[in-house]
């Protein structure tokens, strides 16, 4: 029951809506690059996205070019969590167009957590390819190789970006601010 509270209570926190852009009709604008999101460390975004609501991390939208993300954090807590660390991640992906229709991205990621005596680390490379069939459908498929084996305390196995992963992806854009998506992936835990 905690379980699905915590999930509704992520989406319905996370849910950003913006206001539409002054126009006459509610047909989207043509859109010439488009690609799924990835997390902040660089790796494919899974739903719900627990890190956005608990962590203060957010999709990273790329744009056409060359993307960086830097992070560097110091941690403590209280209680029967009671410790002090730091934390850091850097990725680096290049997105793109082979058609109008279609992108891509292809980039690497590495990050260290030290926590008390917990240490986690990672690094690896992803890649995605996105098909825009129109203004409200695309599809995508995305792949994510670790290079080295994660060290991850299995209690933090729920942060769901360690790993290797491979999936597709569709969804459907409503409007400019609102999508619906449905993904399939499989992977594999450190």
């Amino acid at each position: 029951m905690k379980k699905i509270i915590l999930i509704i209570l992520t989406l319905v926190c996370s849910w950003e809506a913006q206001g539409q852009e002054v126009g006459d009709s509610l047909s989207m604008a043509p859109v010439e690059f488009s690609l799924p999101p990835l997390t902040m460390r660089g790796t494919i975004a899974h739903y719900p996205y627990y890190n956005g609501l608990m962590m203060g991390f957010h999709d990273w939208e790329l744009h056409p070019g060359l993307n960086a993300s830097l992070s560097a954090a110091a941690i403590f807590g209280f209680g029967s969590n009671a410790g002090a660390g730091f934390a850091n991640s850097m990725a680096l992906a290049y997105a793109g167009n082979i058609t109008p229709k279609l992108s891509y991205s292809i980039g690497g990621y590495t990050s260290f957590l030290d926590y008390a005596s917990h240490v986690m680390k990672d690094a690896g490379l992803t890649a995605m390819l996105n098909y825009r069939f129109n203004e409200h459908w695309e599809a995508a498929v995305f792949a994510q190789k670790s290079l080295i084996k994660p060290k991850v305390p299995p209690y933090l196995y729920w942060m769901g970006d360690v790993g290797d992963k491979i999936g597709a992806s569709v969804r459907y854009n409503i409007n400019p601010s609102l999508s619906i998506g449905l993904s399939v992936w499989r992977g594999t835990a450190p």
